[in-house]
């Protein structure tokens, strides 16, 4: 008897720890804004746009993935979203750290369009 509770706890913390947590779980990669040092004001703030909807799209796939496994453990014991792929927190983590260097680049590189443009 003491042995299938002992089984039962064993699988059900690897199917527990097999699932995809939510996006806010994601901590960023680092990336370094440096990445973007030579380009204009304007492409920094174009590239951020395209950064924040490749991460908030990113941000949906995560949670629904997240979703998904929380009601496919409680129905047939399977993480089904991680198991298909529905997990993208490597990608989302990227995402979040371009995002974030796109933050301080459109900081950098605007101040230095505007310092420049300014007649001394």
């Amino acid at each position: 008897m003491e042995i299938n509770k002992f089984a039962c706890m064993v699988i059900a913390s690897l199917v527990i720890t097999g699932c995809a947590g939510r996006a806010s779980s994601v901590a960023p990669a680092n990336v370094s804004a440096e990445e973007y040092s030579g380009m204009s004001c304007d492409a920094t703030r174009a590239e951020r746009s395209s950064a924040r909807d490749k991460n908030n799209s990113l941000t949906r796939k995560q949670n629904n993935a997240a979703t998904m496994d929380a009601a496919s453990v409680v129905l047939v014991l399977l993480p089904l979203g991680s198991v298909f792929g529905g997990d993208v927190s490597g990608e989302l983590a990227q995402a979040k750290g371009e995002l974030a260097a796109l933050e301080r680049a459109v900081r950098i590189n605007c101040r230095t369009e505007a310092v420049s443009t300014y007649p001394n």
